[in-house]
C-alpha cells in the first residue's frame, strides 16, 4: 500500500510537469499545498506531527515513522528584536525572553533539526498565527510574500513569514524567525499553531550530480506566550523620626502578567549616598558610599517565595536614624533574586526611600528683654544688658547652661557671664542681666556678643547660638555754671557758661530761658509796681505785652520764655559762654533767684533730647540809684499824655529865652568893637543874617 502510495505521490506530480511545466509544477503544487493547509476544512489528524510533501506537491496523510526524512520542529521562544537579522546562523541557543500581552513588535524563533538523510537549503516558513497575534515586518510586504510563495496571495489565514537560506546537514538545526505584534487580547498560555516549511533537498542522482527537489512540510510548533514578571519596591511609611528606632515596611509588587518564583529579598544599602562605577576587574559594578546616616536594626534578608502577577510581598525591618539626618532623604536599596516566566534565573536592584522627619526647631530661644534688635550701649560708663531664654518647645530642657562672650576685645562683661538653669518647663521663660563696659573708642561703632545656650531635650543634646548686636554711644552731660548778671547800659543779661562733661560731642545745640522763680518773680514784680502807680489798666497791659515780648514767646503761665540762643557743637570738657538779654531784673529786691535754662542737642544717632538745667543766679542793685530814678520819671513821663505835653510846652520856651538871651549877648558886643556905629552894626548885622539863612 506504501509502494501505491509513493507512485500515487510520483504520478501526480508527473502530471502536474506535464500540465504546468517543469519549472512552474512545483510552485502551483505548493500554493494547492498552504490553500489545503489554512482551509477552514482542513484538520490535521491528531496522531500525525509532522507530514512529507514530495516535490512541493499537497499533503499526504502520512505518519511521522522512522522513515521521515526532513526537518522537525524542536523547540520554539521568543528573542530579543535584532537577533532575527542573523537568520543564517545555526545558533541554536538564543536568550528566552519574556514576552506578555501588549508588548507589541516581538521576535519569535522557532528551532527545527534536519532527520533527513540529505542537506537541505532555503527554507521558507510560514506560521500560522492564533488570535490576538498579527503579523510584521516582512510577513506584511506583499511582494515579499510573492518572492517566497507565489500562491501565499491566494491564502485568507493570518501567518508570519520566516526563511533560511543556509545549507543544513543532516542532523543539523536552524532557527527561522518570526516577526509578530503581540497585542492587548493575547493570553498567557501555550497555543499549538501550524508551520508549512518549504524546502529543498540536495541528492545526487546515479550520475553523481546533485538534484533540487521541492519539498513542503506541515510542522506542529508549540507557541508559547509565557507573560513578564514586573518587579517594583515602594515604602509604605515613607516619613521617620530622627534619633530614634522605627520600622519601615517595604513592599514588592508584581506589575507584570507571569508570577515570579522562589523571590528572595535583600537590604543591601541602607541610608548611604553613592554612585555605582566600575570595579578594575571584569567591569562588574561596586558600590561607593560615603557617610551612614541610619543603621538597620532588624533582618536584612527575606525569602518570599512567589509572587503572582498583581501580587505583592511585604518586608519589615527596623532603623535607626541619626540626628544629622534630620530633614533628609535616605536611600533605600533592595536586591531582589528570582526566577521568571521561563524558570531562568534573575536578579535585579530596586531602590526606593524614605525621609527622615526634620529635627523640630531649637526648644530654647535668645533674645533681648522686649526683643530690642540693637540696644545702645554708653561708652565709659557700665551699662546694663538685659536678655530673655524661653522654651518654646513642648518638651522639657534640663541642665541649660547660658553663656555671655563679648565678641569684641574693647568690650567687656563686667556682671554675670555664665547663668546655669536646672530646668525649663514648656512655656516658661527667663530673664537673665549683666553689665558691660565699653572703651570710648567705640563710639559711633557697633559691638556684638554670643549668647549660646546648651541643653538636653528629649534625651538628646543640643545647642542654640545667637548673635546679638549692640551700638556704642557716647556720654553727653551738660551743666550751667558761673551765671552773673550783668548790665549792658541799663539793660540787665544774664551771662554763664555752658559745660559738656560727657565723652562726645551734643550736636546743635541751643539755649533758652525756661519758666522759672525767677522769671515769676520779675512778672510779680511788674504787677506790684503797676498797682502802686497811676497807670490804667491799658498803660499795664500795653508794657506786660512789652515784657513778655522782650523776653521771648510763652509770656503765659509761670513766666516768659526765651527765645533760642544757637550754640553749635557742645565739645566735651569746652566750656562755651552764653548771654539772654532779660527785662525786668532793675524791680526785683537784691537776692538769689533760681533761673532754668532749656538745652537742646542731638546725639550721636542725631536722635534730639532737651534738657532743662536749673541754677542759681544772684541779683543785686542797678549800678546806680539815679540811673534807675531817670529811667523811672521817663517811664512816667512815657506813660501819661498830659506831663508829656507840660514837658513839651517848658522845652519850647526854655529854647526861646535861650535864643534871645544869644541876640543880646551879639549886641552888646558889637558896640563894645565898633564905638556905636550903627552903619558898621547894621553891616554886620547883615552878614549874620546871611550866614544864617545860608546855614
Amino acid at each position: 500500500m506504501e509502494e501505491l502510495n509513493k507512485m500515487s505521490s510520483i504520478n501526480v506530480s508527473n502530471k502536474f510537469r506535464m500540465i504546468f511545466g517543469k519549472n512552474l509544477a512545483p510552485k502551483i503544487i505548493s500554493a494547492v499545498l498552504i490553500v489545503l493547509l489554512f482551509a477552514p476544512s482542513f484538520n490535521m489528524p491528531s496522531s500525525a506531527q509532522v507530514e512529507q510533501q514530495n516535490n512541493c506537491a499537497a499533503p499526504l496523510t502520512t505518519t511521522i515513522n522512522a522513515f521521515y526524512s526532513g526537518p522537525v520542529a524542536t523547540d520554539a521562544y521568543w528573542v530579543n528584536q535584532g537577533v532575527s537579522s542573523a537568520s543564517n546562523s545555526t545558533s541554536t541557543n538564543p536568550v528566552k525572553k519574556e514576552v506578555g500581552p501588549g508588548e507589541g513588535a516581538e521576535t519569535f524563533a522557532v528551532v527545527l533539526i534536519n532527520r533527513g538523510n540529505f542537506p537541505i537549503n532555503s527554507v521558507t516558513g510560514f506560521l500560522n498565527l492564533p488570535p490576538g497575534f498579527t503579523s510584521t515586518g516582512e510577513s506584511k510586504v506583499p511582494q515579499l510574500l510573492q518572492q517566497y510563495n507565489p500562491a501565499s496571495k491566494f491564502a485568507n489565514s493570518n501567518y508570519a513569514l520566516g526563511s533560511f537560506y543556509g545549507s543544513v546537514q543532516p542532523g543539523g538545526t536552524f532557527v527561522l524567525y518570526f516577526n509578530v505584534n503581540v497585542s492587548d487580547t493575547a493570553k498567557v498560555q501555550t497555543y499549538n499553531v501550524n508551520l508549512v516549511a518549504n524546502y529543498y533537498i540536495l541528492q545526487t542522482n546515479q550520475g553523481g550530480t546533485y538534484i533540487e527537489d521541492c519539498t513542503s512540510a506541515i510542522l506542529e510548533v508549540p507557541m508559547v506566550l509565557p507573560g513578564k514578571v514586573i518587579l517594583d519596591v515602594s515604602s509604605q511609611n515613607s516619613y521617620i523620626a530622627p534619633s530614634q528606632s522605627d520600622p519601615i515596611t517595604i513592599s514588592i509588587v508584581n506589575k507584570g502578567s507571569a508570577a515570579a518564583t522562589g523571590v528572595i529579598a535583600s537590604i543591601t544599602n541602607l541610608g548611604q549616598k553613592g554612585n555605582s562605577g566600575s570595579s578594575g576587574s571584569g567591569g562588574s559594578l561596586t558600590l561607593s558610599s560615603t557617610t551612614t546616616n541610619i543603621v538597620n536594626l532588624g533582618a536584612n534578608q527575606f525569602n518570599l517565595g512567589t509572587i503572582p502577577a498583581g501580587g505583592s510581598a511585604n518586608i519589615t525591618t527596623t532603623v535607626f536614624p541619626s540626628s544629622s539626618a534630620g530633614g533628609q532623604t535616605q536611600d533605600v536599596t533592595i536586591q531582589l533574586s528570582y526566577e521568571n516566566a521561563w524558570g531562568a534565573q534573575e536578579n535585579t536592584q530596586l531602590n526606593t526611600g524614605v525621609v527622615v522627619t526634620p529635627i523640630p526647631p531649637q526648644s530654647l530661644s535668645l533674645a533681648y528683654v522686649g526683643n530690642t534688635t540693637s540696644p545702645v550701649i554708653t561708652a565709659g560708663n557700665l551699662a546694663p544688658l538685659n536678655f530673655t531664654v524661653a522654651n518654646n518647645s513642648t518638651s522639657e530642657a534640663s541642665n541649660v547652661i547660658i553663656s555671655l562672650v563679648p565678641q569684641s576685645t574693647s568690650v567687656s562683661v563686667v556682671g554675670q557671664s555664665t547663668w546655669t538653669i536646672p530646668k525649663l518647663e514648656p512655656g516658661q521663660q527667663q530673664y537673665l542681666s549683666t553689665q558691660v563696659f565699653a572703651a570710648t573708642s567705640l563710639i559711633d561703632t557697633p559691638a556684638s556678643f554670643t549668647l549660646t545656650a546648651n541643653y538636653v531635650a528629649n534625651g538628646q543634646t543640643q545647642a542654640n547660638s545667637l548673635t546679638l548686636g549692640a551700638f556704642v554711644i557716647g556720654n553727653i552731660k551738660l551743666q550751667v555754671y558761673g551765671l552773673a548778671v550783668n548790665y549792658v547800659g541799663t539793660s540787665p543779661q544774664i551771662a554763664g557758661s555752658l559745660l559738656n562733661q560727657g565723652s562726645t560731642t551734643g550736636l546743635y545745640g541751643t539755649i533758652q530761658l525756661a519758666p522759672s522763680p525767677l522769671l515769676d518773680a520779675i512778672r510779680q514784680a511788674r504787677i506790684d509796681n503797676a498797682n502802686s502807680s497811676n497807670y490804667n489798666s491799658s498803660s499795664f497791659q500795653q508794657a506786660d505785652t512789652q515784657f513778655a515780648s522782650s523776653q521771648g514767646s510763652g509770656g503765659g503761665g509761670r513766666g516768659a520764655a526765651s527765645s533760642q540762643q544757637f550754640l553749635g557743637d557742645l565739645t566735651a570738657d569746652s566750656p562755651i559762654p552764653f548771654s539772654i538779654p532779660i527785662n525786668g531784673l532793675n524791680l526785683l529786691k537784691p537776692g538769689n533767684y533760681a533761673v532754668s535754662f532749656k538745652v537742646v542737642y542731638a546725639d550721636d544717632l542725631k536722635n534730639f533730647h532737651t534738657l532743662i538745667l536749673t541754677q542759681n543766679v544772684m541779683v543785686a542793685k542797678s549800678p546806680t540809684t539815679h540811673t534807675r530814678t531817670q529811667g523811672s520819671i521817663i517811664d512816667q513821663i512815657l506813660g501819661d499824655p498830659l506831663l508829656l505835653t507840660a514837658v513839651g510846652v517848658s522845652i519850647a520856651g526854655a529854647i526861646a529865652a535861650a535864643i534871645i538871651i544869644r541876640k543880646r549877648k551879639t549886641r552888646k558886643k558889637l558896640k563894645m568893637l565898633t564905638g556905636d556905629d550903627k552903619d558898621i552894626v547894621a553891616v554886620l548885622e547883615n552878614v549874620d543874617k546871611e550866614q544864617n539863612e545860608s546855614k
